[in-house]
């Protein structure tokens, strides 16, 4: 069976870096991208589109989808789902979306997100909007800095274009006695062009095994990924690239939609050839539209060459530091962000 789900819901921002973060915090006059930035960049990239089902909440029902809270069902207005009955319950076989020029949405309106913590809100009672520094400035900027920070410039990323192909299999042993192994794989081609004409594109698979408690959606997902984002200039050419290869568990509370604590490890590989490691420590995600960022966590990169940059979120919504500078990350998804 193939669902279209009607009408023009939206959900959560890109939430992907479209600023540069320079090694001693950010420049607004910079059109480059610092390397650390780009692998956040990534990793979010492949955990999104891993986990859209979930964050989605569509494995409770189509009466509890919320397609606010992550980027793919929200950029298509009609997906593709098909069904399968497993121990008498209607699971997602198959989801398809597919989508072209998708602004992320506005925040809500005078005000700035707040900190989107874990308890600080979920299903349609996000926390309400917080006023002061450490939030986004105007769409398309960075707003102003924390005291002493610095605010992300560097390329303005506008809206998507991006498909998504998600396909699960299902087995419990026993004859439905026991829990049920959901088996996933992902693939994902998402772009954005940015108002200096260059491209930013990222690309890749993941494979997931997690267990659905009850019938529930799951409370645990080990994932592995092979994702690649590449940068290139208006004229086509590539500036800069990033493969990374690895892993993530990811925890989803019980909020609806979930709350998202990632975990994880990858090798990276640059475009020189160059290769580090990056960890993800504690990274947490409130759904896309309580806060385009995580609000917590730690993402290391551990270079060849023995150098080590750390990118710590939060503790607002919109706020880091890197290599223990403040930062201010940008407002994803453009100047004319906003519903379609």
């Amino acid at each position: 069976m193939t669902y279209g789900k009607k009408g023009g819901q939206w959900l959560g921002a890109i939430a992907l870096v479209a600023g540069a973060l320079t090694a001693s915090g950010c420049s607004a006059a910079s059109p480059a991208e610092d390397t650390t930035a780009v692998v956040s960049q990534t990793v979010e990239a492949a955990s999104d589109s891993s986990d859209a089902v979930e964050v989605s909440s569509l494995m409770r029902g189509l009466n509890a989808l919320h397609a606010d809270a992550v980027e793919g069902f929200h950029c298509d207005s009609s997906p593709d789902i098909t069904y399968v009955t497993v121990c008498g319950k209607s699971l997602p076989a198959t989801v398809h979306l597919d989508w072209t020029g998708c602004a992320a949405p506005a925040r809500p309106e005078g005000g700035k997100h707040g900190g989107g913590a874990p308890g600080g809100g979920s299903g349609n009672n996000p926390p309400p909007p917080q006023d002061g520094a450490g939030g986004h400035g105007g769409p398309g900027g960075g707003g102003g800095a924390p005291e002493g920070g610095k605010v992300c410039g560097g390329p303005n990323f506008g809206p998507s274009t991006g498909t998504v192909d998600i396909t699960y299999t299902y087995s419990s042993e026993g004859d439905c006695a026991n829990d049920v192994t959901q088996n996933q794989s992902v693939s994902f081609q998402i772009s954005r062009t940015a108002d200096d004409g260059s491209v930013s594109k990222e690309e890749g698979t993941t494979s997931s095994v997690a267990t659905l408690v009850a019938s529930g959606p799951p409370q645990q997902k080990q994932t592995q990924a092979d994702v690649t984002r590449t940068h290139t200039d208006a004229s086509g050419a590539v500036v800069s690239s990033v493969h990374l290869t690895g892993s993530m568990s990811t925890a989803f509370s019980s909020d609806t939609p979930p709350i998202r604590t990632v975990n994880g490890t990858y090798t990276e590989v640059l475009l020189d050839g160059s290769q580090g490691t990056v960890t993800l420590a504690d990274i947490v995600r409130a759904p896309r539209n309580v806060c385009h960022w995580p609000t917590s966590g730690t993402l290391t990169r551990a270079s060849s060459d023995g150098t080590t940059h750390t990118l710590v979120f939060g503790p607002d919504c919109g706020t880091a530091t890197l290599d223990g500078t403040a930062v201010q990350l940008p407002n994803p998804g453009g100047p004319d962000q906003g519903r379609r």
